[in-house]
């Protein structure tokens, strides 16, 4: 199992701090940066391999994987981040969809157990939906029919829609039928959509289970507001027992 770490966003909601550092590198209330949390709770969960796609300020990851000399990074820029979104770094990083992944967002914050529960799921892939969570505006709700996914999107409000965090769990098999569909979209000159409007093309004929992440913590940080809010969030859900040991 490896993790793929999709960070080549602009992340302009977030004001003049991504005028001169990385979304990521934003320091939560635990003293660590964003990027530093999901490596360290990833790689305590067994995970060694990270691809991490770039943008802007591609050095500032590099430094931080400099701190982990125990993982493997391979970094895979994406030369025209500022004219695609991510489903084009999907297409740019699929040559290297060699085994069972996790796929997640570079600005997502969340907790050991969660990870740790999807792991040791015995279904092969996996995404993460909120049971009761009041649905969101304007980011993604997963819609749901017998347990399975069935469509990613930020415009759908139906009743068998819920929540949704982009952080999967994939076989190696359904990571590649994602990634031909990338492939095509691309193809098409389609790079401007997120890399669900192409899986939404092929999930009727997919296998990816619906896990509640209700009992654990997992959210985006997309501007300054999210970031106190998640910041102090993630703070308290640590304090409760579920704490991340900093970096010295």
């Amino acid at each position: 199992m490896k993790a793929i770490i999709f960070n080549s966003g602009i992340g302009k909601r977030m004001g003049e701090f991504t005028k001169t550092h990385h979304k990521s590198m934003v320091v939560l209330k635990n003293g660590e940066t964003i990027f530093e949390r999901q490596i360290r709770v990833l790689g305590s969960c067994g995970i060694q391999e990270f691809i991490v796609t770039t943008g802007p300020f591609k050095e500032q990851l590099e430094r931080v994987s400099q701190k982990f000399p125990e993982y493997q990074f391979t970094f895979v820029e994406n030369p025209v981040y500022d004219q695609t979104n991510y489903i084009y770094s999907m297409f740019l990083a699929s040559e290297h969809f060699d085994d069972d992944f996790l796929l997640l967002h570079g600005d997502l914050v969340f907790d050991e157990g969660l990870v740790k529960d999807m792991l040791a799921d015995p279904r092969e892939s996996l995404c993460l939906i909120h049971p009761t969570k009041k649905l969101p505006e304007k980011d993604f709700k997963g819609r749901v029919e017998d347990g399975k996914l069935r469509e990613v999107s930020i415009h759908i409000f139906d009743s068998d829609c819920y929540a949704f965090q982009p952080l999967y769990k994939l076989s190696k098999l359904d990571l590649l039928r994602w990634s031909k569909a990338v492939a095509q979209f691309v193809e098409e000159g389609t790079t401007s959509v997120y890399a669900e409007n192409a899986l939404n093309t092929i999930l009727p004929d997919m296998s990816i289970y619906a896990k509640s992440y209700e009992n654990n913590y997992i959210d985006e940080i997309d501007n300054l507001e999210d970031y106190e809010r998640v910041s102090s969030e993630i703070e308290a859900f640590d304090a409760r027992g579920n704490k991340v040991k900093k970096i010295q």
